[in-house]
């Protein structure tokens, strides 16, 4: 390949669709794909590999938490009781970590460990503690892992990693794209849920207009003229009416010359699959630092890398979902897990404590879910004996008998003998 142009047709010769909040896009099989910030009634962050980090980020916030006491006036401290202090929450591992930003309300951080992946979500100024607290807990309960190249087939929101099938009051997305053959090249796009404001003010005339007046106001009046204006006007994109720049600026004293092309739409009001789009492609990029290097595009060769990526943004369908992953090998019957594995194979165990147990022996667990220890009889101290508590959590071994099919779940074993959350959960060795 001679131009960039023809690169440009070759690297999408094969492409793949990506999920970002309610929303894909197809983007070249070779592309780099950054997920950017998300929204979700909360500032939500992704570790994607590094669950180990857990205790670090939590100890680090707590040493803030505890300096933010500085902060809540003297005649408000009981109100703020819970600063520093951690609880568990709805999901296995889940950590809620109270902290106090201001005098409004709580901080309130929500640990989610799930697989190799940590992923938090924080609110702030909240005044009803028990509201957030049980929302933030069914959020976690909504949220799951997703392979980067999954698209679910539900109508929630795709984050790093995850899905969440929740409809927040407030929501946003980013997503980034780079390119192995044309490094310079940094194509972004930012969404937002609208509320009741829509924000005409940001559009890409409105911008121009400003830096215009600006460029006459500090004489640089004869670079602003130098620009190359490439395509402008309003333009329909799959839903959303917008407005479309693009243009070449030239080289500026250690600047070089390069491209910068905008579609900005405001959306509509209280509308998750309409909120306001702001895409951007920028050339000459290196560091993050626009115009340090010579674009690596033509013109021609922008534009049609812009044409090609912007028909595709749209809302995610049910057909787009992707097939379910082949179901792994099924572990071997009489396969032995302990309590407190996680179950290998969705089927029928049977408990094989030899004292007697509260509930059923032979039970019925899902691929995924946590073994539980379960109450055995007898073994208890002499003051739970005396106070009538002749049960007493304990580890137990499970072996699996014989394998069920998914449409048998989901079970409930509440009532079954199994201690709940909340039990203490400590092997008997009296």
């Amino acid at each position: 390949m001679n131009t960039s142009n023809d690169q440009v047709g070759e690297i999408f010769k094969s492409t793949r669709h990506i999920c970002f909040g309610r929303f894909v896009i197809a983007v070249p099989d070779s592309a780099i794909v950054v997920h950017g910030s998300a929204e979700l009634d909360g500032r939500f962050s992704v570790y994607r590999g590094q669950v180990d980090r857990i205790k670090e980020l939590m100890s680090s916030r707590l040493d803030e938490a505890e300096k933010e006491r500085d902060y809540i006036p003297e005649d408000k401290m009981q109100d703020f009781s819970l600063v520093g202090k951690v609880m568990d929450g709805a999901l296995p591992g889940q950590k809620l970590l109270f902290g106090a930003k201001s005098s409004i309300g709580y901080t309130i951080h929500s640990y989610m460990p799930m697989g190799r992946d940590l992923f938090i979500l924080e609110r702030g100024n909240v005044e009803k503690k028990e509201d957030a607290v049980r929302e933030m807990n069914q959020f976690a309960t909504q949220l799951r892992l997703r392979d980067d190249n999954e698209i679910p087939a539900g109508q929630g929101f795709c984050v790093d990693g995850g899905f969440v099938d929740i409809q927040p009051e407030y929501e946003n997305t980013a997503l980034g794209l780079r390119f192995k053959h044309f490094p310079d090249v940094r194509f972004s796009i930012s969404m937002r849920k609208n509320r009741e404001y829509l924000q005409e003010s940001s559009s890409p005339s409105a911008l121009r207009k400003r830096a215009k007046e600006r460029a006459s106001v500090i004489q640089l009046a004869s670079f602003f003229a130098r620009i190359t204006t490439l395509r402008e006007g309003r333009r329909q994109l799959n839903g959303w009416e917008g407005e479309e720049i693009l243009t070449r600026r030239p080289e500026y004293k250690d600047d070089t010359d390069a491209h910068e092309f905008r579609f900005f739409s405001v959306g509509g009001r209280h509308d998750a699959l309409h909120p306001l789009l702001d895409i951007r492609m920028d050339t000459g990029v290196k560091e993050n630092a626009k115009a340090a290097v010579r674009p690596s595009l033509t013109d021609e060769a922008a534009l049609a890398l812009w044409d090609k990526l912007l028909p595709t943004i749209r809302v995610r369908q049910p057909s787009d979902a992707t097939p379910p992953a082949a179901l792994p090998p099924k572990v071997s019957l009489g396969s032995m897990r302990n309590s407190g594995d996680i179950c290998p194979q969705s089927g029928w165990w049977e408990c094989l404590e030899k004292r007697k147990i509260e509930g059923e022996r032979r039970r019925l667990f899902k691929a995924g879910d946590k073994l539980p220890p379960v109450l055995a009889d007898g073994g208890a101290s002499l003051w739970n004996t005396l106070i009538g508590n002749t049960h007493q959590v304990a580890a137990a071994e499970w072996k699996l008998l014989e394998y069920d099919p998914p449409s048998a779940f989901p079970v409930d074993t509440k009532g079954a003998g199994i201690p709940q959350a909340g039990n203490e959960m400590k092997e008997n060795n009296a």
